[in-house]
């Protein structure tokens, strides 16, 4: 067992070693360890747990690409965390869920989080997390603030740093809804800078839809509700696991001082088509995908559809 107050885990996932992703998966680990060495300076001591996603995709690569492999081992001995490797098929879910089981059996942490290898967060994140969790003693989650996600209610407001390279993709989603993507340039930085304008904003009541990513999760929680359902492969995992949260009567809170920078999809949301016909149908994962929406519906009783051409 390992002795310490709070884990976060960090699912990384980079097949073809995309450049703009490169960063992103650069950017969030150092910064988690940067604010893991901050609050073990302040008496809180936070485990940093890398796990690589190697399983095989589709197209017969692995997950995690040979540039990857390389950033994280040359991360590793600049700042010291544990790489762990994951092998079976490849799933956001199911590589979230062995996130969280590993925290809650492995370690002794009162507070678990996962991240998604797309975040930035600041020095201070681990320290104020904990302070929200005291200052609300019937929070048996938290989730953090962030951008450039779908739940408008965990956004925060600011002004994309000059610097920072963001513009519509040429293709796929982005370029059909005309939304700007964040490509590059966001240095750890600025994300303290931003992050620390939000310090005096309140915390306010948990509201759906849920984001799994930087949710903190206290221990008691986990004992009661459990993970992610295994059966689950890449959709309605968060909004049925916060439904069972729900139905557990536990309490939670939106900490809009805590903020947790989100690229989103950034650069490799330009490799996508633009329709969800082009996306799904035929494709290798349409069976899985339409797997899950028939969970969610026998699980819920609700009368989901699926959103692509097929019946």
């Amino acid at each position: 067992m390992i002795d310490v107050d709070f884990y976060a885990g960090i699912f990384v996932f980079n097949p073809l070693d995309d450049e703009s992703h490169l960063e992103r998966i650069e950017k969030v680990i150092t910064s988690v360890c940067l604010a893991r060495n901050k609050s073990s300076s302040c008496g809180c001591e936070v485990f940093v747990d890398v796990l690589l996603n190697k399983s095989i995709v589709d197209s017969g690569e692995v997950a995690v690409g040979p540039k990857t492999l390389e950033l994280v081992s040359d991360l590793q001995d600049q700042h010291s965390f544990q790489v762990r490797n994951y092998t079976e098929e490849n799933s956001c879910s199911r590589g979230y869920r062995n996130i969280l089981s590993y925290g809650h059996t492995k370690t002794s942490a009162e507070y678990i989080v996962v991240f998604a290898d797309d975040y930035i967060i600041p020095s201070f994140w681990f320290d104020k997390m904990v302070e929200n969790f005291k200052n609300n003693e019937d929070a048996s989650f938290m989730v953090a603030s962030t951008c450039n996600v779908a739940q408008s209610n965990l956004i925060n407001i600011f002004t994309p740093h000059p610097s920072w390279d963001v513009r519509v993709a040429e293709q796929g989603d982005h370029d059909r809804l005309n939304y700007e993507t964040t490509y590059a340039g966001v240095e750890i930085e600025h994300i303290e800078s931003i992050a620390s304008s939000f310090l005096d904003y309140e915390i306010i009541p948990w509201s759906p839809p849920p984001s799994f990513e930087t949710t903190v999760f206290k221990r008691n929680l986990l004992d009661e509700v459990g993970y992610i359902l295994p059966d689950y492969y890449a959709i309605f995992y968060d909004t049925d696991y916060f439904n069972s949260i729900h139905e557990s009567g536990a309490k939670g809170y939106i900490a809009k001082n805590c903020f947790a920078f989100h690229y989103g999809k950034g650069g490799t949301k330009s490799l996508y088509k633009k329709t969800a016909d082009e996306k799904y149908v035929n494709s290798p994962y349409e069976d899985k995908l339409l797997s899950d929406i028939n969970l969610w519906n026998s699980r819920s009783g609700n009368g989901v559809t699926p959103w692509w051409g097929i019946v």
